[in-house]
């Protein structure tokens, strides 16, 4: 039978390449390292490809939300320098919410708003065809193959300053496909203006609750706030290396960032005139006291009197 049965082979494809500054790929890997007490953690990392220079960026985080996603994708445009003009995703649960009846994805709001506010149109991918993405694809088993194994780092910060330095280095050296270096392709990719600080600084807040003893929970690390604000919703953001607690529109609390989870990281003068109120920020409700108007008795042919004076 072997001379009648048909080759095995894998289904063809056709290559998708795309003009300078048209596209970013974009994904999220579960890469895994082995902690101080000799257990296999897992970790995510943020993945982003320019599909003309195959510029490459990567972030890990602690957690794959839409915040982190958002945070991470801010930053990797920072990188570039740029924006393009689409991103494509896979069908991601921290994107897309779901397939409306028309198959079109009905996308997360915050990243809805995102995208139409820098001007950044998102495409999905179709489900289980990878290769619609495959600079990416490609990219994230270069991840796991190349930067991972035998990795060594301190704590995530450590992690994400070897990752930054990596992707300069590959960044720099010629690129398989195009023969090419990607630093070099990134100044023919056209992108487009990045927006102003104050038009995407909203996105990289997150909200809070501050707890009754005063201290703000962010990616297992307890940050302290003056009591005042304790049971108060606050917004947080993560950036340059140190995270921001904000109330409403004023910094309330400015603390270098942290790695190491279950760490509490008191502010100054956290509990200043705490006893003297009371645990109350705002004073009680009180009534006050007035002493007695004693009003002076006359007799009415004084009135009398002063009525005559007058006419």
């Amino acid at each position: 039978m072997k001379p009648r049965r048909p080759p095995k082979h894998a289904p063809a494809v056709q290559r998708y390449e795309t003009e300078a500054g048209y596209q970013a790929q974009v994904d999220w890997k579960i890469c895994e390292y082995i902690d101080l007490n000799g257990e296999v953690r897992k970790i995510p990392v943020f993945a982003m490809v320019l599909g003309y220079s195959r510029a490459m960026y990567i972030e890990f985080t602690k957690r794959c939300d839409i915040h982190s996603f958002l945070r991470c994708l801010m930053n990797g445009l920072e990188y570039f320098g740029g924006v393009p003009k689409t991103m494509l995703t896979d069908q991601m649960k921290t994107v897309i919410l779901g397939m409306g009846d028309d198959r079109k994805p009905r996308w997360h709001p915050l990243f809805e708003d995102f995208a139409a506010a820098i001007g950044l149109i998102p495409k999905v991918c179709r489900v289980r065809r990878p290769q619609t993405k495959g600079k990416v694809e490609r990219s994230v088993q270069f991840i796991e193959q190349s930067f991972m194994p035998g990795r060594s780092f301190t704590d995530l910060g450590d992690l994400n300053r070897q990752a930054r330095q990596w992707c300069d280095e590959q960044n720099r050296r010629i690129h398989g496909t195009t023969g090419e270096r990607p630093i070099d392709r990134l100044a023919q990719e056209k992108l487009g203006m990045l927006p102003s600080p104050e038009r995407w600084a909203k996105y990289r807040f997150e909200p809070r609750k501050v707890s009754r003893d005063g201290f703000v929970s962010y990616d297992g690390v307890r940050y302290g706030v003056p009591w005042q604000y304790s049971g108060r919703e606050v917004r947080v953001r993560d950036i340059n290396g140190f995270i921001e607690i904000y109330c409403e529109k004023q910094l309330i609390a400015r603390h270098e960032k942290q790695y190491r989870s279950r760490m509490l990281v008191m502010c100054e003068g956290q509990y200043a005139n705490l006893s003297t109120a009371q645990g109350y920020a705002y004073p009680k409700p009180q009534g006050v006291q007035i002493p007695v108007q004693d009003v002076e008795v006359r007799p009415l042919d004084v009135y009398e009197h002063l009525v005559e004076v007058g006419v």
